[in-house]
């Protein structure tokens, strides 16, 4: 790239000497035609009448050139009457329209594309076409095709832009001719290669050859070769053959041994030791490993042991001990501390900051428990090393002298934060009795006058910035306390920020007078200029308007600046969707300067997008599932989205149960609708379609963040109570208030026809059923959905602390209404008219590393705004499966009122003399027939969850669930609940945890057929 500036004499005057400058008559940009100057002049800093100076050019050419749009930028000026006329001649960037590759085989074009860094839509340099070739090549001699060929084609565009394919010649490939090892690999040859992994005859592949090369050592590590070398392997390549030499020094194997210890095994210090080759021994390591062992012996009340390494090695060089000589000496215990010159704290708290200190530094190999080849000891039993040892001492009576020292430090400290500038704390001495091995410990407490904080002065703070946080973080009349001053200089330097002095910096000083009994904290600001927008600069835009980038940003020119704002306006385009990546910084930012430009930097998103997925269901059986993305439509961030899924209920857990029909059926006992089902053949297909329209952001809203979206749904549901096939269309808006609340409001027209399922057995009668509201039928209505959500966990998709809130309400009403019973037959219409409420908190809290524990509690009910009005299938509410009672199947929770008659039903049945005389219902039943769940008017749930380390980035999750369902709301008794409890594993994904759990009822009821236990698979969070 070539950055020139060309000007008259004139750009030669020193700067702030602008009485000869010529002063400026016109200011034109010069572009090739059709190119749009939409967005450049507001770059050039000079205008007409005023005085042309060599930094206001420089800085418009600097400008121009940020934008990332051309190869070259050029100032020059043109003597005219009354002045000169400034011209900038812009020579554009080509737009890379299309990029392909054509001749590959061994690698996949997506890996090539990737290789080569060209970016398909932006800006393409010339320069960037060699070095994606040479990126290309290179992938190819990794793989051990050194003879490969790159070309470059490139073509036009009738549309604007250039074309270019990667056409590769990959040529004969490199083969491995020999592999050899030099020196002393200690290891039989085949062991060698298998862990190389690299035979004659094999393609050469040299990102293969590093990965065995790490192999390579860490078997010699796993045979305890401590010192083993692996070199750089020499390769000579000769007629595209290859021939490799590994020089190997394996060293001798190594075996630890430990002489002098009598309270604690061998098998204890070596998991102390918990040496594992990655650095090689010497004397300096096994020096460190000694001193490891000491501090251990130490922690656990050995004051006086001494542990000193010693090294053998066998003649022959092959093998060598690595000892550790222990003096364990006596025990020592620390039977009190006592505290002299202490007052305003007590010594059980000095005490207990003494214990907390030594407890902190305390470790517990023993519960590192070694993994076995055969725990159950099915082959017999093995030798073992003495398993008796001392149990770890009160951490109240250890002494360590180094952790002793430090908590006299951290007391001293702990006064301080109390105002006692002048405190110490020192550690006296050890009062020993060497016939008892017992110690009296004495510390000396110098506290000193407490300094009380007077009114802080602040020298040098802008008019602008309010101290509040200063005088809220110390307040008049409290005890000095350094971190909080230190806080209160940083709540500052923030406010400072947050108005524009970027380059603001802030000093403290504490000065004690009265005595020591009075604080003055002084804040000294050297503020600097307080910063304001410039101009916005924007690189990166192919297809994206840059008014609809400008309005997210939220930067007028001229606006104070702070870092707050570039990073909200950063997230802001992150969550527009229209970008793979985006940043927002200052361009040069180490200037301090009153006005600075801010650079904006995104790359697109391609405009189609897709992807195809599959797998196995439990409630869906197999599915596939096809997404597919239209970016940026209108260039305005309007994206057109479609999705199908298809899967086959027919090959579900549930259809492959073999409680999936009655017992009866096969004995011919039962028969008719109690022995059909639709999951047999094409009527198990199921599914959904979705084309959606998008817009992440009305930008004639900016900078309020809504967005709107409309979709167009037509699915074909199977759930264990009916068969839904449903279209509708849903109009939407969300509004991000902030970046923890959302609010939504949706309106949906929907057609939804409702048939019972064959092979669903009813459970009550005419009656009951329509008491209890559950319609078939074909059904019109429209809905009104406003819902919020608060969030404030540290992460949406894995969070480990924090807390979220969802509140929803819609409003239903129907439009056409033509019920049927279950066998189809027409019944008379009735309005659906009502409200649907629910509502759900979950709190997360860490325990640990990564263990943590969630709660959640979640509620909801439909409540009639008609008299007589009812609700269908698919607006009930359901219970059981993996997002609610996991001991239970897939909505498998009957309505407690439903589970009330039922009982009752069979009482009776049961009663008679013979059961034939019973509904096939019934009798379905009493054969082992699980009742499906028809759905409630209300529930209720909570859960809790454990989630501990268990191997690698699985976690063990531990639950315990509660909840219940009524299908009549005046029923509702919330002393009555169905409990589950069970065990699952989490693997953490960027999407959410992969859990795999097993559920356990808890209280089953057997009289219906319910299981003990249920297995579920899901993704996503709690």
């Amino acid at each position: 790239m070539v950055l020139l500036v060309c000007a008259l004499p004139a750009f030669a005057a020193p700067v702030g000497h602008d009485d000869d400058a010529p002063d400026v008559v016109a200011v034109e940009l010069h572009l090739p035609e059709g190119m749009a100057p939409d967005g450049l002049s507001g770059l050039v800093t000079l205008r007409k009448g005023q005085a042309l100076t060599p930094g206001a050019v420089r800085k418009s050419v600097e400008q121009l050139f940020a934008t990332g749009r051309f190869a070259d930028v050029v100032a020059f000026t043109q003597e005219v009457p009354g002045g000169v006329r400034l011209v900038f001649k812009l020579t554009p960037l080509p737009l890379l329209s299309h990029v392909a590759v054509r001749g590959n085989q061994v690698l996949t074009s997506g890996e090539l594309l990737e290789a080569s860094g060209l970016l398909q839509g932006g800006p393409l340099d010339p320069e960037e076409l060699d070095t994606a070739a040479d990126a290309v090549r290179e992938a190819y001699q990794r793989k051990g095709y050194d003879a490969v060929d790159i070309q470059v084609e490139e073509r036009p565009v009738p549309a604007g832009g250039v074309a270019v394919t990667l056409v590769v010649a990959e040529g004969k490939p490199t083969r491995v001719r020999q592999v050899t090892f030099s020196g002393s690999p200690a290891l039989p040859l085949p062991r060698l290669v298998e862990a190389l992994g690299m035979k004659p005859g094999e393609v050469f592949d040299r990102a293969k050859l590093d990965g065995g090369l790490e192999r390579l050592r860490v078997l010699l590590r796993e045979g305890q070769h401590w010192r083993a070398w692996v070199g750089t392997p020499t390769v000579v390549v000769e007629d595209s053959e290859a021939s490799v030499a590994v020089p190997v020094s394996a060293g001798p194997a190594f075996h630890l041994r430990f002489t002098g210890n009598r309270r604690f095994p061998d098998s204890l210090l070596a998991r102390v030791v918990a040496y594992d080759g990655e650095e090689a021994m010497d004397e300096t390591v096994a020096a460190r490993l000694a001193r490891r062992l000491e501090a251990f012996y130490r922690r656990r009340g050995f004051h006086d042991a001494r542990v000193r390494s010693l090294e053998v090695i066998r003649p022959d060089g092959e093998a060598a001990v690595l000892g550790f000589q222990v003096d364990e000496g006596a025990p020592l215990r620390v039977t009190d501390v006592r505290f002299h010159g202490n007052a305003a704290l007590s010594s059980d708290v000095l005490r207990s900051m003494l214990t907390n200190q030594v407890a902190a530094l305390e470790t517990w190999p023993e519960l590192d428990l070694p993994m076995r080849e055969d725990p159950l000891e099915t082959e017999g039993r093995d030798r073992r090393n003495d398993t008796s040892m001392m149990s770890p001492p009160d951490p109240s009576t250890v002494y360590v002298e180094d952790t002793w020292l430090e908590a006299a430090d951290a007391m001293t400290t702990a006064y301080r934060e109390q105002g006692f500038a002048s405190a110490q704390v020192t550690f006296r001495g050890l009062t020993l009795d060497r016939v008892h091995h017992t110690a009296d410990a004495d510390f000396d407490v110098e506290e000193g006058p407490q300094a009380l904080i007077r009114a802080p002065i602040f020298l040098g703070i802008p008019l602008e910035v309010d101290p509040v946080w200063v005088n809220l973080l110390l307040p008049v009349g409290t005890p000095l306390s350094f971190e909080k001053v230190d806080q209160a200089q940083a709540a500052l330097e923030r406010g400072l920020g947050r108005e524009g002095y970027l380059f603001a910096h802030v000093s403290n000083s504490v000065s004690v007078e009265e005595n020591g009994t009075s604080a003055q904290v002084t804040y000294r600001t050297d503020a600097g200029p307080r910063v304001r927008v410039g101009q916005v600069l924007l690189q990166g835009l192919t297809r994206s308007d840059p008014d609809v980038v400008l309005a997210q940003l939220d930067l007028k020119p001229g606006a104070p600046l702070s870092v707050e704002a570039l990073a909200e306006a950063q997230r802001r385009l992150s969550r527009l969707g229209l970008f793979r990546q985006a940043e927002v910084s200052l361009a040069d930012p180490n200037r301090r300067e009153a006005s600075k430009d801010v650079l904006v930097t995104v790359q697109e998103r391609p405009r189609i997008d897709g992807e195809v997925s599959g797998g196995y269901f439990l409630v869906d059986g197999p599915r596939i599932t096809l997404d597919t993305a239209w970016r940026n439509l209108d260039g305005r961030g309007l994206n057109l989205l479609a999705r199908g899924k298809v899967n086959y209920a027919g090959a579900s857990a549930e259809a492959l149960s073999s409680s999936r029909l009655p017992a009866g059926c096969s004995t011919g006992e039962l028969s008719g609708e109690a022995c059909t089902s639709d999951l047999d053949g094409f009527s198990g297909l199921g599914g959904r379609g979705n084309l959606a329209l998008s817009q992440p952001r009305l930008s004639f809203l900016a900078p309020q963040e809504i967005g709107a979206r409309l979709d167009l749904i037509g699915e074909r549901v199977h759930r264990p109570s009916y068969l839904s096939t449903r279209f509708a269309a849903v109009l939407g808006a969300d509004w991000a208030l902030a970046s923890w609340v959302n609010v939504s409001l949706q309106y949906e027209l929907e057609n939804n026809r409702l048939r019972s399922r064959g092979g669903v057995l009813e459970l009550i009668n005419r009656a009951d059923q329509e008491r209890l509201r559950y319609p078939y039928g074909d059904f019109a209505l429209h809905s009104l959905r406003p819902s919020m959500t608060l969030d404030f966990r540290d992460d949406p998709a894995n969070p480990r602390r924090g807390m979220v809130l969802s509140s929803s309400v819609e409003f239903m009403r129907g439009i056409s209404v033509h019920p049927t019973d279950v066998a189809g037959n027409r019944v008379p219409e009735f309005p659906i008219d009502g409200v649907k409420l629910s509502g759900s908190v979950s709190a997360y809290a860490p325990l640990g590393r990564r263990a943590s524990v969630a709660v959640s509690a979640r509620a909801g009910t439909i409540v009639p705004l008609t008299q007589g009005a009812q609700n269908i299938g698919s607006k009930l509410f359901y219970l059981g499966g993996s997002s609610s009672l996991r001991g239970f199947r897939e909505d498998g929770v009957l309505p407690q009122d439903v589970r009330e008659v039922l009982h009752q039903r069979l009482a009776a049945c049961r009663a008679v003399i013979s059961p034939a005389g019973c509904p096939d219902d019934l009798k379905a039943v009493l054969a082992g027939q699980v009742p499906a769940s028809q759905g409630g008017e209300l529930f209720t749930l909570a859960k809790a969850e454990l989630r501990v380390p268990a191997i690698a980035a699985v976690d063990l999750g531990l639950f315990f669930e509660a909840g219940n369902l009524w299908q009549d709301r005046t029923l509702f008794d919330p002393g009555v609940l169905r409990y589950a409890a069970g065990v699952g594993l989490r693997y953490v994904t960027p999407v959410g945890p992969l859990a795999f759990d097993v559920g356990f009822n808890l209280d089953r009821d057997e009289a219906l057929n319910e299981a003990p236990t249920q297995f579920h698979f899901s993704i996503g969070t709690f």
